[in-house]
């Protein structure tokens, strides 16, 4: 779970420092957005939007900005803050909430597409979140979310002339600790074997209609130097897990 003051403190260099496009759907890091894969429904208009830790919502834009009705919600105020003003700035009314994931309640409406890029591996209950989402998904709704890929939390290890990922334990695998300046954890990014996501998506009643572990490519709508850092290690290994589920 992500601690209250976690992206209070980093939202700005975070939003500074990070190039999200508002003209494309991104699903993480170095990857193609959905112009390429094509996981959206085909028709955006008028499509009820839930955006779970939404940052910037940049997502969120790009829906309304092709005619979906959004709401966005981020435990952060200083995210939504940024949401705020990147929506007034692209002209489109989403109704952005300071709400943590684990506060979602069905008191919040019936949706077509839920969706979370990069948010739910910050989850402490990764089920009990995917459970409340369930609840307010319409029959043919669809829960669409990325996370970090389980591969990605192995060791990029050079040896000789070769290099590649050692993953010390596939069914225990360490989360992603943020430590604070002091030294303490701030929060932690969680990884799942592809075992558990399924487990907890047919726990709730969700089929899978699609798993995907793009490429990186050339100019994706969601870089930073930090994650060009990144780049020569997931041209050969994904390092993002989509998943695309619908109600059975």
């Amino acid at each position: 779970m992500i601690k209250s003051d976690y992206w209070e403190n980093i939202a700005d260099t975070y939003q500074g420092e990070t190039n999200i496009s508002c003209d494309d759907f991104h699903y993480g890091p170095l990857i193609p957005g959905d112009s390429v894969l094509r996981l959206l429904p085909a028709n955006l208009k008028n499509l009820n939007c839930l955006e779970i830790a939404c940052g910037g919502a940049q997502n969120s834009i790009y829906l309304a900005s092709n005619g979906a009705k959004c709401t966005a919600l981020d435990a952060s105020a200083a995210q939504v803050s940024h949401a705020t003003q990147l929506a007034q700035q692209h002209a489109v009314n989403i109704d952005l909430q300071q709400i943590s994931m684990e506060e979602i309640s069905p008191k919040l409406g019936s949706y077509d597409l839920i969706h979370s890029a990069y948010g739910l591996n910050f989850a402490a209950d990764l089920e009990g979140v995917i459970a409340s989402c369930v609840k307010l998904l319409d029959a043919n709704g669809v829960l669409l979310f990325s996370i970090p890929h389980p591969l990605f939390s192995g060791e990029f290890l050079e040896l000789d002339d070769e290099s590649g990922l050692f993953i010390a334990e596939y069914f225990n695998m360490s989360p992603d600790l943020r430590i604070d300046q002091d030294g303490n954890e701030a929060a932690r990014s969680n990884f799942y074997s592809l075992d558990a996501i399924s487990a907890v998506l047919a726990t709730n009643d969700l089929l899978i209609e699609r798993i995907c572990e793009p490429k990186i490519c050339e100019n994706p709508p969601y870089t930073s130097e930090l994650w060009e850092e990144y780049r020569e290690q997931m041209m050969s290994f994904p390092g993002t897990l989509i998943i695309k589920a619908v109600n059975r």
